[in-house]
């Protein structure tokens, strides 16, 4: 018997076991067994790389579970003292494998973080966190487990992930994590493919502004709208400025779409964009509409606060110099008209004098100081002579000023003046292009002062003649300076403690008018430094090649000197025949009084009626500008001598 219990014995010895895996990865949770044990508390000494550590186990119903992580790579050696002997088991702990992506996703030493397909850049990591990033979206993930962490919007498009941790943005911008506020610089297909991420990763809101831009507009809500007009004001874009986003303009879209079909929606849309982006193309009209939209539906309250706020926005945009291009019409005419009246009326005259010389044109050759002498405006009187010069001067400074006004346009409304801030990179960089004037430098100083306060005080204090300018600088004095100025202007107001206008207390800063007047007076002194040049470079609605705007611009030079030198030239005594006279007089409105000025009236009446007749309006003008010359005319006939 004593044999049997004896060979009993050693037999559960024998089967008693601590087990562990040969191998883990560090920072992998393994367990360790024990299997075939009497019950009870028992030591359990570690051996590692890192040192010794005694620990204890409890057995019940013959075995023990205990977890066990390794911080190091090596050798493990577990010790289990029990009352039949000492139990042993080994662990090899290998070096956490690094994260990489998978086409699956983001694997890492916690487990595999499912990602949508694509272009994925990284893993960069950093300590105990991994970045990963694609488009415009950032992921920070833990290491020791699978989930996202936080979720970074790059301002532009991230080309690469850097220590730090950094990301490389397009136009070799370099930003820290997490990104500071900055104004989106993106491109519309880094919306699209941050659209397909947000539906896939379901980041938590609020979101940059931008990242709304992204989704369908109809599916904003009214907190979505909220958090959207917040951050675009926190990332320095302002109401005064112009936006032409394509995500303002599919907002704008949307409500018009949906203002029979979804009201209440259409509002909340319309009253955010009124709220937060109200200039962008077609902006004016789209409010106008969206009042009568609400006066329709008996909304008379809310069509009341659109229109009203209407007021205020058109003081922001730049002049309508619309009309400018019939005013240059009208005079162009008006020129001609006089130009050609004065070379046929004082043409037989001109033509006797000039017999002798060789005639009209062979005086050129024959004589051609004498023949300076007989240029038709010398026969005309010095009103005329003074008329026609103003004429033109007229016409030249409308072709500039329609010039100047193009340029500047065009370039208010692109690339990088059309975002609705002058705080973007690119914004800043053209700024510093222009020529140092005062309105320049105010521009500047506004466009700095979230990045280095001190110098933007510098470049506000020369650009101080603009009523923003002097509200920023925050002086007593340059505070009440500025309301003179600007009354009406909000930020000025609510500085004061005035009131404040629909869009409620902000700092100040330029409106679209402001940015238009500083350009112009930047386009107006590059021409004026250049003139050949600043005429080849203005926004001029003419299809003409480079030389064709040469030859234009020498044309109306020379056409300026023949004017000027007429007054240099003594009058030549003459007297058209009675006939001749009568006929050409008969032609051009207004040429009775044309030596004393007041026929000009007449001559822009047939002028405009002309350009109404060439409209199809009818000649019902031309023929009124007739009706009062020839009243005129037969009223003279019958005056004596």
């Amino acid at each position: 018997m004593r044999a049997l219990a004896l060979l009993l014995f050693l037999g559960l010895a024998l089967a008693q076991s601590l087990l562990t895996p040969p191998e883990a990865r560090v920072g992998e949770a393994v367990k360790i067994r024990g299997e075939n044990l009497p019950n009870g508390r028992f030591p359990l000494a570690l051996e590692g790389p890192e040192g010794s550590e005694a620990l204890e186990v409890e057995v019940r119903e013959g075995s023990f579970r205990l977890p066990f992580t390794p911080k190091a790579p090596g050798a493990y050696r577990f010790r289990l003292a029990l009352p039949s002997g000492v139990l042993e088991a080994r662990l090899e702990a290998l070096a956490p494998q690094a994260p990489k992506l998978l086409e699956t996703g983001l694997s890492l030493p916690g487990g595999v973080l499912p990602l949508p397909e694509g272009p994925w850049l990284g893993p960069l990591v950093q300590g105990d966190r991994v970045y990963v990033a694609r488009g415009l979206l950032v992921l920070e993930v833990a290491q020791d487990r699978p989930e996202v962490l936080r979720f970074h919007f790059a301002p532009g498009r991230v080309l690469a992930l850097r220590p730090g941790p950094e990301a490389l943005l397009e136009g070799e911008r370099a930003l820290p994590l997490p990104f500071p506020p900055l104004p989106f610089s993106g491109k519309e297909e880094d919306l699209k493919e941050l659209g397909a991420l947000l539906e896939a990763l379901k980041p938590p809101r609020p979101w940059p502004y931008f990242a709304y831009w992204a989704l369908p507009p109809e599916s904003l809500t009214e907190e979505d709208l909220k958090a959207y007009g917040e951050d675009l004001r926190l990332r320095g874009h302002r109401p005064e400025l112009f936006f032409a986003q394509e995500g303002v303009l599919r907002m704008a879209e949307a409500a018009s779409l949906l203002q029979a079909k979804d009201p209440e929606k259409a509002r909340l849309l319309a009253e955010a964009l009124l709220r937060h982006t109200p200039l962008f193309p077609g902006s004016l009209a789209f409010f106008e509409r969206f009042a009568e939209g609400l006066e329709a539906q008996g909304h008379p309250a809310g069509a009341l606060r659109f229109r009203e706020a209407l007021k205020v926005l058109r003081t922001w945009l730049p002049p309508d110099l619309s009309p400018l291009r019939e005013g240059l019409l009208l005079l162009g005419l008006a020129y001609l008209a006089l130009f050609l009246y004065l070379f046929l009326y004082h043409l037989p005259a001109q033509l006797k004098d000039l017999r002798p010389l060789g005639g009209y044109l062979g005086g050129w050759l024959r004589h051609p100081l004498l023949r300076l002498r007989h240029l038709h405006l010398a026969y005309a009187s010095f009103g005329e002579r003074l008329l026609a010069l103003g004429l033109l001067l007229l016409l030249g400074a409308g072709v500039l000023l329609q010039g100047l006004d193009g340029r500047v346009r065009a370039q208010l409304f692109a690339p990088p003046l059309d975002q609705g801030t002058l705080r973007t990179e690119a914004a800043q960089a053209w700024l510093m292009d222009l020529p140092p004037l005062p309105e320049v430098r105010a521009l500047q100083g506004y466009a700095l002062l979230g990045e280095n306060p001190k110098e933007a005080k510098a470049l506000l204090q020369e650009g101080a003649t603009l009523p923003f300018a002097q509200a920023l600088l925050g002086e007593e004095g340059a505070l009440a300076e500025a309301y003179r100025k600007a009354p009406h202007a909000g930020p000025i107001r609510s500085a004061l403690g005035l009131g404040e206008d629909p869009w409620g207390p902000r700092e100040p800063g330029p409106s679209a008018a402001t940015l238009y007047r500083a350009l112009f007076r930047v386009e107006l002194t590059r021409f004026l430094e250049d003139p050949l040049r600043g005429f080849l470079a203005l926004g001029l609605p003419l299809d003409l090649p480079g030389w064709g705007r040469v030859a234009l611009f020498l044309a109306f030079f020379l056409l300026l000197l023949y004017h000027l030198l007429s007054f240099f030239l003594p009058r030549r005594p003459h007297a058209p025949p009675w006939g001749w006279a009568l006929w050409v007089r008969l032609l051009f409105p207004g040429s009775l009084g044309f030596a004393g000025g007041l026929g000009l009236l007449l001559l822009l009446l047939a002028a405009y009626g002309l350009l109404r007749l060439l409209q199809g309006e009818g000649p019902g003008l031309l023929l009124l500008a007739y009706g009062l010359h020839l009243l005129f005319l037969v009223g003279s006939l019958r005056r004596p001598g």
